[in-house]
């Protein structure tokens, strides 16, 4: 992981979310997604677009479909970026490490994000 400064959106890349709470194709492409509307903050699976859209639920899974545009599970508001993975547009939909902490999902953060940030 790069060395990220505070308060950076958390990109696909730095891998930002902890694979062992999250059970779907096993390859670990796992991101959070934030809604630039309403905040939710959800998890999305890039490898096999599996959408964990309640993270106090894990069990309450979608499927996204890659030929939709996604649509916020809470407020129904549709992403305005169809490819919202693509570099030029995946910070509109990447949260911070702090607003993942303020939603109370503090625990799914990579470990060295946890560690970072003082999380057990």
């Amino acid at each position: 992981m790069r060395g990220l400064p505070n308060n950076c959106v958390l990109f696909p890349e730095d891998q930002p979310v902890d694979p062992s709470h999250f059970r779907c194709c096993g390859d670990e492409d796992l991101v959070f997604l934030r809604c630039a509307h309403c905040g939710h903050i959800w998890v999305h699976c890039h490898e096999c677009d599996t959408l964990y859209v309640d993270l106090d639920d894990l069990d309450r899974i979608e499927a996204a479909m890659s030929n939709k545009r996604l649509i916020c599970v809470c407020c129904d508001t549709p992403f305005g970026d169809l490819y919202f993975l693509k570099p030029h547009v995946v910070h509109r939909y990447m949260p911070t490490a702090e607003q993942v902490i303020v939603a109370g999902y503090g625990h799914y953060l990579a470990d060295a994000l946890r560690n970072r940030y003082g999380i057990a």
